[in-house]
């Protein structure tokens, strides 16, 4: 669930008198300017000011309606194709793309999906951690009627996989399927430099269990030498940022652009709209080098253990970064109840309504996310995202008519304060 519905449910549920909280007469801090739209930490107001904070915001809600209306009205009459393609890639892909059943003591322990990526089919790529602490590892063809999860894993034969080539870095693994003789559409692989931001993108894999879908979006950002947790591991690879829709399940399936070219390999999200492949330039290079063999021992792949403090224990450990909010006065939450804190509301006026909440949605000590209730009425209507985390909010999502859901999504592209691109959801 994304992160304005843990905190709208958090403001409804706990939505009480704020005297039962031990909140400071001290100063908020400014987040945005109407130029710049970034966490500027040099102008902090005090609480007699808090409402010119909310004009700046409801000016800027304004402009967002007065835009999109305007765009609205030009385009009424054009209709453009959405993920024009899509069709095409999944009849001449889809076959490529297997189910993995990770088992271990002879049951399901995960599932993901993976990429044949040689012509004869015998090697299949995926991530690291859909096949981690496997006892044996099964692939699944695509049957010629799609079927149900359950169905597939206890009534249709598999094939038995063998992990020849790992690179943990960047969560990639080679497997070598045995038995499997199967002549597949050989990989067209984009070039990372080539890849456009804004162009169509297609995923296909297993979301949820729910066999052989695809899904489309764009292309919303691309970061070199990009750096994720997954929980003990550390990871950097260049990725591409998509919005097309990733679940748990599509790990290790491909991601291709409109010219039915891979462009990376599904393997992470920070939340709705926010999935992360890794580089077909990562992938490939991992491809053509020779194989890493891992050892085994008593029929488990050996990991390394590192010392110190869990994951949930370093992330309570984080602190934000220096100089860029005043959450003093704030009611700290943990929306998604992991021990970590990830939320700090905002009451200014003392009338037992947050007006502002901030959000660090993938718990890395960075405030990410900026909710904004224009109006007090318990709903936030402007959310800046700041997707990349480099504290310049370069997404808003605005609730137009205030009904709860997102109308019109705005996109600065450069972060240059300026809104590039306004759709309507």
């Amino acid at each position: 669930m994304r992160f304005l519905t843990y905190l709208f449910l958090y403001i409804f549920l706990f939505n009480i008198n704020t005297n039962a909280f031990d909140i400071k007469n001290v100063n908020s801090a400014k987040i945005l300017s109407k130029t710049s739209y970034k966490v500027n930490d040099t102008n902090l107001v005090d609480k007699d000011n808090a409402e010119n904070i909310l004009d700046e915001v409801k000016d800027l809600n304004e402009a967002l309606i007065i835009k999109s209306k305007e765009i609205q009205k030009n385009n009424k009459n054009r209709k453009l194709p959405k993920h024009k393609g899509g069709a095409d890639i999944y009849d001449e892909y889809s076959d490529n793309v297997v189910f993995i059943g990770n088992r271990k003591n002879n049951r399901i322990n995960a599932i993901g999906s993976g990429l044949i990526i040689n012509k004869n089919g015998i090697k299949v790529i995926t991530n690291w951690h859909v096949i981690e602490d496997a006892d044996s590892i099964n692939v699944w063809l695509k049957p010629s009627k799609l079927i149900d999860e359950n169905y597939l894993i206890e009534r249709v034969d598999s094939y038995s996989a063998k992990l020849i080539s790992v690179d943990k870095k960047k969560d990639l693994a080679i497997l070598v399927v045995n038995g499997l003789n199967k002549k597949i559409k050989p990989i067209k692989f984009a070039k990372f430099e080539n890849i456009r931001i804004g162009e169509y993108t297609f995923a296909i894999g297993h979301p949820k269990g729910l066999l052989w879908n695809i899904s489309g979006g764009i292309v919303s950002q691309k970061k070199e030498n990009h750096k994720w947790d997954y929980r003990d591991s550390k990871h950097n690879a260049n990725v591409v940022q998509t919005d097309a829709k990733i679940r748990q399940g599509n790990s290790g399936g491909p991601l291709f652009n409109k010219d039915k070219e891979l462009i990376g390999i599904n393997t992470f999200t920070y939340g709705e709209g926010l999935n992360f492949a890794v580089s077909s330039d990562d992938v490939l290079a991992f491809i053509n080098a020779e194989p890493k063999l891992i050892k085994k021992k008593k029929n488990k792949y050996i990991q390394k253990k590192k010392k110190g403090n869990t994951w949930i224990q370093k992330k309570k450990k984080k602190k934000l970064e220096k100089g860029t909010l005043d959450l003093s006065n704030a009611i700290e939450a943990d929306v998604d109840n992991n021990g970590v804190i990830d939320a700090w509301l905002i009451d200014d006026n003392n009338n037992g309504i947050y007006e502002l909440a901030y959000g660090d949605s993938n718990e890395d000590g960075v405030i990410d996310v900026y909710a904004i209730d224009k109006n007090e009425d318990n709903n936030f209507e402007v959310v800046l995202l700041d997707t990349d985390s480099n504290g310049d909010p370069d997404k808003a999502e605005i609730d137009e008519n205030e009904d709860g859901t997102t109308d019109i999504v705005a996109y600065d592209y450069n972060e240059d304060g300026e809104w590039d691109k306004f759709e309507n959801v």
